[in-house]
């Protein structure tokens, strides 16, 4: 929202918007799930980011990015890219690596969100068929990076080793692991982002 924004300290490295692509409107507008539906197109958002004279980086989790709507989001978005100074600056993630392609090809940072999992729940087997799942994709729709849940981090990091990696973590610092955890992610080069709730 532009009060979130606003609220953001001016040399914040980064921020995460959930987006939706709007075909009609022509824009993508701000929201996390349908539950929660918003009207406000990303331009308010941007507008408050150019007038504060930000620099940080913004990573899109593109939530409906679909065959139908590849071709008008990206021209979209590569419009965004010049209208606001955004070069280098953009993350384009989708659960959909074979629509990222277009994006990569127009020289955007993408990012395959991988399916959920949890590999402290499942066993042996189950890992290793996600684990082929999105080696097959990456196979087949090469994108720059992964995203995933901090838990899901080891095995991306495991199998995946040349990509660089995108992920979020909680606020609860209500456990020892858990602290040792962050803080094992913070000084891990090989994370390109972890997000902050």
């Amino acid at each position: 929202t532009v009060e979130r924004i606003n609220q953001l300290p001016g040399d914040v490295a980064g921020f995460e918007m959930d987006v939706y692509f709007d075909t009609v409107k022509n824009s993508l507008l701000l929201y996390h799930d349908s539950t929660n539906y918003s009207s406000t197109k990303i331009d308010a958002v941007l507008d408050q980011y150019r007038e504060r004279n930000m620099a940080a980086s913004i990573w899109l989790d593109f939530k409906n990015l679909s065959a139908a709507n590849e071709k008008q989001s990206l021209d979209f978005i590569s419009s965004l890219k010049d209208k606001y100074q955004l070069n280098e600056k953009l993350i384009i993630e989708s659960s959909h690596p074979e629509l990222l392609q277009s994006f990569c090809k127009a020289g955007f940072f993408t990012s395959y969100y991988v399916p959920f999992s949890n590999p402290y729940q499942q066993s042996e087997t189950e890992i290793i068929h996600d684990i082929d799942s999105i080696a097959t994709n990456l196979e087949r729709y090469p994108v720059n990076a992964l995203s995933g849940y901090y838990f899901q981090y080891p095995l991306l990091k495991k199998y995946f080793p040349s990509f660089p990696l995108l992920t979020w973590i909680d606020n609860s610092e209500l456990s020892l692991v858990g602290f040792l955890f962050k803080r094992t992610l913070k000084h891990d080069p090989h994370l390109k982002v972890i997000l902050h709730p």
